[in-house]
């Protein structure tokens, strides 16, 4: 059914979701446009369902709340995905404060070009504490800050707050088979990749990124995240993700040579991030020795130890990982067009 569902998946949020659930009642819609507001307690310890039912109070809206025992990211989207009633699913952090024409602006995109699969948003900080100075440098791994230089469609990944799907993407992409080799963080572990996996594979059944400029969201900043070693573990996250996410760039740009070799085989791909980490030690080791805090050589040293850690935990899976989405994408390919000619 045409109309747009709002997803917001919750790990102990009774602090943070009366805000966010705020801003989705300021929406200004028209009245032709049918919404829903989906609530997913993820595993919570804390009373985020009972501050989500008694903060709404647009009673021509509907909220739904479930429970998703098994934590993870990934489990909570794909239960909010399945519960959804209309054809745009958009998920907002617990963070996230939307402005007041989202799901207008979010439906009216897809109303308007059904090439689009995924669609994203500018994310403005707002701070608890006071802006670090080494903020500006590394907000893209806040999910914060222009996504593109201009509205228009995005060749690399979109932040996952403020992401908007077209639910029959989501539909094809399960029913090819598909499934996360990554995972989105769960609970308070700072495991990442998921959302730049759900591009590459959006990208990949032939469907396009879009970044809308003025599409904005304020994304909250609570203190202790403001701080270079949480900074420090996001990168590190980053670093695992690499392995995988390499591969998926190599399958979507049909790399040969020297930039294959570095991607999908397995020698290559230890071999390099071997490389990269002995290409950023003496950033590292100017930022030990002056001690300068919130310097991109720290984080991007960090980064790429992790891919190495990684690309040599994964050597005996690999092999596999390259194949599987080999044979996932090119099959994927086929019923996808088939069933974009049955959509027009």
């Amino acid at each position: 059914m045409e109309g747009v569902s709002i997803i917001i998946c919750c790990y102990n949020s009774e602090k943070r979701i009366s805000i966010v659930l705020e801003h989705l009642m300021s929406q200004q819609v028209d009245p032709s446009i049918n919404w829903e507001v989906i609530v997913v307690d993820n595993a919570s310890t804390d009373n985020t369902a009972e501050v989500a039912r008694r903060s709404w109070t647009r009673n021509e809206v509907s909220l739904k709340i479930f429970h998703e025992s098994n934590p993870g990211l990934s489990n909570a989207r794909s239960r909010g995905l399945k519960e959804t009633s209309y054809s745009v699913v958009s998920f907002i952090d617990d963070d996230n404060w939307v402005e007041n024409q989202w799901v207008q602006k979010v439906h009216d995109w897809f109303a308007e070009d059904d090439k689009i699969g995924l669609l994203g948003g500018r994310g403005e900080a707002v701070f608890e504490g006071e802006r670090p100075e080494w903020f500006t440098i590394k907000q893209r791994s806040y999910a914060v800050g222009p996504q593109a230089k201009q509205t228009g469609q995005v060749n690399g990944a979109l932040y996952g707050a403020g992401l908007t799907i077209r639910k029959i993407v989501w539909e094809h992409l399960k029913s090819s088979g598909f499934k996360f080799i990554l995972s989105g963080r769960k609970g308070k572990s700072l495991t990442s990749g998921e959302d730049s996996e759900l591009c590459s594979a959006v990208k990949l059944l032939g469907y396009q990124l879009f970044y809308d400029e003025d599409l904005h969201f304020y994304h909250f900043m609570p203190k202790e995240r403001l701080n270079w070693p949480y900074l420090i573990k996001l990168s590190k996250a980053f670093g695992r993700s690499d392995p995988i996410i390499n591969i998926y760039r190599s399958v979507l740009n049909g790399y040969r040579g020297y930039h294959k070799f570095i991607r999908e085989n397995i020698l290559g791909i230890v071999l390099y991030a071997i490389f990269q980490v002995i290409r950023s030690s003496p950033g590292y080791l100017r930022v030990l020795l002056f001690y300068n805090e919130g310097r991109r050589e720290e984080a991007l040293f960090y980064r790429n130890v992790h891919r190495m850690i990684e690309s040599i935990r994964l050597i005996g899976s690999l092999s596999r990982y390259v194949s599987t989405i080999k044979q996932w994408s090119t099959g994927a390919r086929i019923p996808l067009e088939t069933k974009l000619l049955v959509e027009k």
